[in-house]
């Protein structure tokens, strides 16, 4: 039990690592924000649309590190049927939490306004997906909203 105290950090550290590794690349012709798929070399590539991201600004950084949420997660493994709601919450509310708070506040007023993902039973209305977004945000001590 005393070795875990010394084997957590050092987990932390290896996935921060492996999180740094993972190539983000651009694709105007991709129909979502972003995604994340497995990649052979890097373990894990994001890929996200610049079009898209320049027209919802900050926000989409948020977006990004949701995708980053599932790469820590492991979920870019799983199969795409297997639990989406709750592995598209667990990656929001770690982008929530490791993300930067400009871009977490600005993903929370998009939702607040209405923007989000269509598929609501995977990612909820998307004011409940900023209820979501802020409770985890202020519970990791990284919310600067209101």
């Amino acid at each position: 039990m005393k070795y875990l105290k010394f084997a957590m950090p050092l987990i932390l550290l290896f996935s921060v690592q492996s999180l740094a590794q993972v190539p983000e690349i651009p694709n105007p012709q991709l129909n979502e924000i972003a995604i994340v798929q497995p990649h052979p070399q890097y373990g894990a590539v994001i890929i996200y649309n610049p079009i898209i991201c320049q027209q919802i600004g900050p926000a989409c950084g948020f977006f990004r590190t949701h995708e980053y949420g599932h790469v820590v997660h492991n979920h870019h493994f799983m199969h795409p049927g297997a639990y989406p709601a709750a592995r598209e919450a667990q990656a929001d509310c770690w982008a929530a939490a490791n993300g930067n708070p400009q871009e977490v506040v600005a993903a929370f007023y998009l939702f607040m306004n209405g923007g989000s993902s269509a598929n609501w039973q995977v990612y909820g209305n998307p004011q409940q997906r900023a209820v979501r977004v802020r409770q985890c945000a202020i519970n990791a001590g990284n919310w600067i909203g209101p």
